[in-house]
């Protein structure tokens, strides 16, 4: 079985995307933190989730690479979420947040999801943790029998993921991803399929920072 590329390309709603797979191990760029010796691999789901969000904002696919360098130049790499605001900010600082398509005002990690739901129903995305150490993007956001929810463009596609799995309403059939289970010995013992973008309940989110659109 061949496992996915660096990238997915795929229509939904009208809208032609391409997605970072993070499972993908061909993401080698440096991305370490305090010499952990981290790539984007390893860790880039805040790099990989600005990507998403901006190919949504605007139909156009920036380098991921290229944004893990400004990370790295501008204090943008920490532990997940602490500085999240500091990379976002620096993107605004410096007119790069206006190339990918949003704004951010520096309004830091929030929690109050009737803000979110209403920001995502007018046309914005967000970044957030549907689990604690991961990084996704949100992209949309509807009500469903009753049940409020939100599109996870999520790098590491961790539909499957025991933290998450539960609390999925669909999945989009053109996101699915196809990457190898290796032992402790490196041997490839299965295969695990998975899916980029789904939708998921609202009340999973937590720790957000919101993204307009410009």
């Amino acid at each position: 079985m061949e496992t996915t590329g660096k990238t997915i390309a795929l229509e939904y709603q009208g809208r032609g995307l391409k997605l970072c797979n993070q499972r993908c191990r061909a993401w080698t760029h440096d991305y370490s933190y305090q010499g952990n010796g981290s790539t984007l691999s390893v860790a880039g789901c805040g790099i990989f989730s600005i990507v998403n969000a901006s190919c949504w904002l605007t139909g156009v696919f920036q380098e991921p690479d290229e944004l893990a360098q400004f990370s790295l130049d501008h204090g943008g790499r920490g532990d997940d979420g602490t500085d999240r605001p500091a990379l976002l900010q620096a993107m605004m600082d410096t007119g790069l947040a206006r190339e990918y398509g949003f704004s951010y005002r520096g309004d830091g990690l929030r929690n109050d999801l009737e803000t979110l739901y209403a920001h995502l129903k007018a046309g914005n995305a967000a970044l957030c943790n549907l689990r604690a150490g991961h990084i996704v993007a949100l992209l949309d956001a509807r009500e469903r029998d009753g049940i409020r929810q939100v599109l996870a463009a999520d790098p590491y596609s961790e539909s499957t993921d025991s933290r998450v799995a539960d609390h999925v309403r669909e999945v989009v059939p053109g996101s699915k991803i196809i990457s190898a289970i290796e032992n402790k010995n490196g041997l490839t013992v299965g295969w695990q399929c998975s899916h980029a973008l789904f939708w998921a309940d609202l009340d999973i989110v937590r720790d957000f920072n919101l993204l307009y659109r410009l």
